[in-house]
């Protein structure tokens, strides 16, 4: 939903103009002589301008002593509105606990039913989301981005991560700026039992010998997960729906991630569209000479000798085909072919597909929602994609979502 409301909002990069009055000007508005700031040199801004509202946020000031300030001009009322944006920073967490010079950078701002989002990134995982009211009042800062939201005007938000930790769990809150109520969506107790069992795994992964030599915290509470296409909500506001991946390699070796996983992704992709029958097909010289280039660029060519030690011909190929890189521009077959004439045999091709076969390297989760519009009745089904898809048919969230699957999913077929 935030994608079409985006959508709307021509967002303006960084202002070139000297003054909060000349931006204003250039987009051919002329702001009243006693508006605040008017003159004063910008240190940045961006602007909202979707043929409601003109909105500027903009940073005034100087080192600790600048201040982010919204202008706002209602095109309906011609009413102009600033405010200076400024928040409690709220010991131990919450909706308010991000100091006010991480919300700073790199400015963005959309509009959603409640108001205006004022989002700055902080690092790859991390940004500010800044939740202003009509009024430029601010509701909230959350330490997340939204993923959805709700027709109320209730935020959905996927909460930070720490960039450069072990481990990158997921987190998603639900943000009420009316009441200013912050509660968490996911995860969510009582667990269930796909995630209990993933986390049983992770327990049994996080040995003392394996956690010391990868310096990790292993908690098997949290671990690698990543959502899976979008949050969706239903037009009433009341259900979600969205899916996660789990990661299921950590604990693999070197052996089995570099030697097997990664060394060979487009190889595997491409033996998936071969009936193993006939000429090798062109996909998979390709597929090869892919995944052993990003090998020798990472230096990993030790991994896959190892991953393929059990099958020595093969690994002698593979070998020789680490070894002698082809040139600029060159056709993967050929190139194969010239190193050895084994390599147009399917037999080859089958018999490497075997031995370079990986496990599912995620488990794939379906989450849904109903009762959010009551936070104390909210309940949740969770089920394997797998499983989901057997007993309601194809994972679509908009048909999930639907009265009739719900009423299955919470009421009948689909009650543990």
């Amino acid at each position: 939903m935030l994608g079409a409301l985006a959508a709307l909002a021509l967002i303006a990069g960084p202002a070139h103009a000297e003054t909060l009055g000349d931006l204003l000007k250039a987009r051919g508005l002329t702001p009243p002589p006693d508006l605040a700031h008017l003159d004063e040199p910008l240190q940045g801004a961006q602007v909202l301008d979707d043929g409601r509202d003109v909105l500027v946020i903009l940073t005034l000031g100087d080192g600790e002593a600048d201040r982010l300030h919204a202008v706002r001009f209602d095109r309906a009322t011609r009413r102009w509105t600033i405010a200076t944006l400024q928040w409690r920073v709220a010991a131990g967490g919450g909706p308010t606990a991000l100091e006010p010079e991480w919300c700073r950078s790199g400015l963005a701002i959309d509009r959603f039913p409640g108001g205006f989002l004022v989002r700055s990134h902080i690092n790859p995982s991390a940004e500010c989301t800044i939740v202003l009211g009509p009024d430029l009042a601010v509701r909230g800062v959350l330490g997340g981005w939204p993923v959805a939201t709700l027709a109320d005007g209730r935020l959905v938000y996927q909460r930070n991560q720490v960039h450069f930790a072990a481990v990158h769990p997921v987190a998603l809150g639900l943000f009420d700026p009316a009441r200013g109520a912050d509660l968490t969506l996911y995860p969510r107790a009582p667990e269930g039992k796909a995630r209990a069992a993933h986390v049983a795994r992770m327990r049994a992964v996080y040995t003392p010998a394996w956690c010391n030599a990868h310096n990790h915290p292993c908690d098997p509470e949290r671990f690698d997960e990543e959502v899976q296409g979008e949050v969706t909500t239903d037009a009433g506001g009341d259900a979600l729906a969205f899916a996660l991946a789990w990661d299921d390699t950590t604990g693999w070796s070197d052996r089995e991630r570099w030697g097997r996983l990664e060394a060979f992704r487009e190889l595997r992709a491409a033996l998936a569209l071969w009936d193993r029958q006939g000429e090798p097909p062109a996909a998979l010289y390709r597929g090869l000479a892919a995944g052993l280039a990003r090998m020798r660029n990472l230096q990993m060519e030790s991994h896959v000798e190892a991953a393929l030690a059990d099958t020595p011909d093969l690994a002698a190929l593979v070998k020789s085909a680490l070894r002698q890189p082809p040139t600029a521009g060159a056709d993967a077959r050929d190139w194969l072919l010239a190193l050895d004439a084994r390599w147009a045999d399917a037999d080859t091709w089958r018999r490497l597909g075997v031995a370079v076969a990986v496990p599912e390297e995620f488990t794939e989760a379906v989450y849904v929602y109903r009762n959010l519009r009551r936070p104390d009745a909210i309940q949740y089904r969770e089920y394997l994609r797998r499983e989901f898809e057997a007993r309601f048919g194809a994972w679509e969230p908009r048909r999930v979502l639907g009265a009739d699957v719900l009423r299955r999913i919470f009421d009948g077929a689909g009650r543990d």
